[in-house]
């Protein structure tokens, strides 16, 4: 969707103007001067140098001109190119509709044109957008906003991870399971309602969120839902999409623009649907937690519900919906004192064992023209050198994923072109198993990321894999692997900004592993095996979702996601 949201309205009688000094067009007077410029008014948005509501509000702009053979007006300006509005009869003033997606200055610009193509001179409106309107009814366990709450319902748990949400209620299933409030607002007219989900059981459909005019929640486990009734009494407008999991959060928003008629619902920030030509029933009432009166109470987690008397826009629905990597390690790999090679921004140290040194380049190459070129580090002035002879670096920085998932970049150099044999980049041990392994495949000569989704022996495990880059020496590379709950995606990236490879973990879990961190080695019972053979720099681990630009900004270097 584009800076902001358009809609043309004219007086009646527009469609008797077909075209401008064409066939069936106004007949005009010949004339040389040119009609005076137009006049721009709006109650909701007026050119005076003060701010005004707002984001997610629409608003109406007068357009006249004292001319009276005016039969259009071009307009430019809000975020739109140039665009026409025509008059209904030669002289008649026109009105625009217009509803603001950002903060800040914008104007409108206006010109007349008359009947002979005249055009008169430009009028500039200048606007001052201010924030949208806070919601008028918000809930969670620790603002309930004067809830009563059934005995179905239990506080303390924590909320989605990655965002600043820190807590949410359970909700058990039961006919108990509700919270009660009041809300202000007038759902005959535009509103929008957001809250976190985590569903228990989708074995039903259950409602999340409800009122006398929407209910916000799930079809089974076959979507989402938000459902408005129908004010004459016929079928319901019902706009569905993503696809719940059970212990699985999820951001849902529903919105009715009552000046575009339409219904939308939005999963994790994505419009997923629209209905169109949807007219919302209205209705008072308090606004219902976990039930909408008729049973389907909800099964699960509950937290952060709002609704607002406007249009919660997209940027605002993505913001809402994001949630923020928690950085769990980076490590530089520039030295190492004692052994150890020090974290940044979170981690403890990484522990040499074995061999393994931090390497860094010395030449005389920039002043000296017969110097011997040395190989240098793959970022900054250093990295880790293992000799795959039982060389290996170890943190007790588990990469322990969250709610949301995990993620991992590292860039790796192979001593070899084409190695012969199997080595694990990196390795992170359960009790049992490895929660993930990023490895060369020697039979394949395919970079491998295997992620187990239990801490057993034989536990499933899903594969992504990308070959090995053969126009860079000795497989230089960066690698990240990227475990995305909200997508249910497991990606391997290498070296770009779009994934390698993906595969579909739907309805497959983490686990929080409790042994420590391994680079270049995998961990098995009885020792260490697979040991790499090459230079690793530049490590960082997450919890939560890094995306492709973020990655492309470690890749370079950077620190800051």
């Amino acid at each position: 969707m584009g800076q902001y949201v358009w809609k043309r309205a004219v007086t009646a009688g527009a469609a008797a103007l077909l075209a401008v000094g064409g066939a069936g067009g106004v007949a005009a007077a010949a004339d040389d001067e040119a009609p005076a410029a137009p006049v721009v008014t709006s109650a909701e948005y007026p050119d005076d140098d003060n701010w005004h509501d707002g984001v997610g509000h629409y608003g109406t702009f007068m357009i006249d001109s004292a001319s009276d053979d005016v039969v259009e007006y071009r307009y430019t300006g809000l975020g739109s190119t140039t665009r026409i509005l025509r008059a209904p009869e030669p002289g008649a003033a026109v009105s625009l509709g217009w509803m603001p997606e950002r903060v800040g200055p914008t104007y409108l610009q206006v010109e007349a044109v008359d009947s002979t193509g005249h055009v008169s001179a430009r009028t500039i409106h200048h606007i001052l957008v201010q924030e949208g309107r806070a919601a008028l009814t918000h809930w969670d366990p620790d603002s309930q906003s004067g809830a009563v709450s059934g005995p179905g319902v239990g506080l303390g748990a924590p909320g989605p991870s990655g965002t600043a949400v820190a807590s949410a209620a359970s909700f058990d299933g039961t006919d108990g399971a509700y919270a009660s409030l009041d809300t202000s607002a007038d759902l005959s007219r535009t509103f929008s309602v957001d809250a976190w989900v985590r569903p228990n059981h989708l074995d039903e459909s259950t409602t999340a969120v409800s009122h006398s005019g929407f209910s916000l929640g799930t079809v089974g486990a076959s979507a989402y839902l938000f459902e408005l009734p129908n004010p004459d009494g016929g079928d319901t407008i019902r706009v569905t999409g993503g696809v719940p999991e059970e212990g699985e959060w999820a951001h849902l928003t529903g919105v009715y623009d009552a000046e575009q008629k339409t219904a939308s619902l939005y999963v994790d920030g994505v419009p997923v649907s629209t209905v169109v030509g949807a007219v919302a029933p209205g209705g008072t009432g308090a606004l219902r937690l976990g039930a909408d009166g008729d049973g389907g109470h909800w099964n699960g987690l509950l937290t952060d519900v709002n609704v607002w008397d406007r249009v919660f826009v997209p940027g605002e629905i993505t913001a809402a919906a994001t949630r923020r990597t928690q950085r769990l390690g980076y490590w530089d790999l520039e030295s190492a004192t004692d052994g150890k090679s020090p974290a940044y921004a979170g981690g403890a140290p990484l522990t040499l064992v074995g061999d393994a040194s931090i390497y860094a380049a010395t030449d005389d190459c920039p002043w000296n023209p017969d110097c011997t070129p040395v190989t240098y580090p793959m970022v900054g002035d250093g990295d880790l050198l293992l000799d795959g002879d039982g060389d290996y670096a170890t943190t007790p920085t588990a990469l322990t994923p969250t709610d949301a998932g995990f993620s991992v970049a590292v860039h790796v150099r192979l001593t070899e072109d084409n190695p012969a044999r199997d080595m694990t980049v990196l390795s992170q041990p359960g009790e049992h198993t490895d929660l993930f392994t990023l490895r060369y495949d020697a039979a394949s000569r395919t970079w491998q990321a295997v992620v187990a989704h239990e801490d057993r022996a034989g536990a499933p495990t899903t594969t992504v894999s990308a070959p090995l880059d053969l126009t860079v020496p000795a497989g230089d590379q960066s690698l990240a692997v990227v475990y995305d709950e909200s997508t249910d995606q497991l990606r391997l990236y290498t070296g770009d900004a779009y994934a390698a490879d993906t595969a579909s973990v739907t309805g497959l879990d983490t686990w929080a592993p409790a042994g420590d961190l391994q680079v270049g080695r995998a961990l098995a019972a009885d020792g260490g095996t697979d040991y790499l053979a090459g230079e690793v720099d530049d490590l960082h681990t997450f919890a939560g979702v890094v995306t492709g630009d973020q990655l492309g900004a470690l890749r370079g270097g950077g620190i800051d996601v």
